[in-house]
């Protein structure tokens, strides 16, 4: 029974090496195409720079700039009560106003 299966192995084997001994061989690029493929590639590049150059450069945000904007998010949050205190760029402060109007400068009163 071994050496069927053994027989039956060796068969497929051959016949997997005929098929790949059949197919073409994979195409090659004569010089010229490489050329004209990495002209056309050179082409691309400096396009995509040039349409690079018109658009803004955002440079990275600094510490300052962050504690900024995190400040003005949480005066602005709508779920403050009443007592709370809120951690600022420019200290502690306590919000007294109301959760239903807008904020107001006066809502927030520094803490000692």
């Amino acid at each position: 029974m071994a050496i069927v299966h053994l027989a039956t192995l060796g068969s497929v084997t051959c016949l997997a090496q005929e098929v790949l001994d059949e197919a073409p061989p994979p195409p090659e690029m004569s010089r010229e195409q490489w050329q004209d493929t990495l002209k056309a590639s050179r082409e691309r590049a400096t396009q995509m720079r040039r349409e690079r150059k018109g658009l803004p450069i955002y440079q990275q945000s600094t510490a300052k700039d962050l504690a900024e904007e995190a400040s003005k998010r949480i005066l602005e949050d709508d779920s403050l009560l009443p007592g709370d205190i809120v951690s600022t760029s420019r200290g502690l402060f306590r919000f007294q106003g109301s959760p239903d109007r807008e904020r107001r400068p006066d809502d927030f009163v520094p803490v000692r």
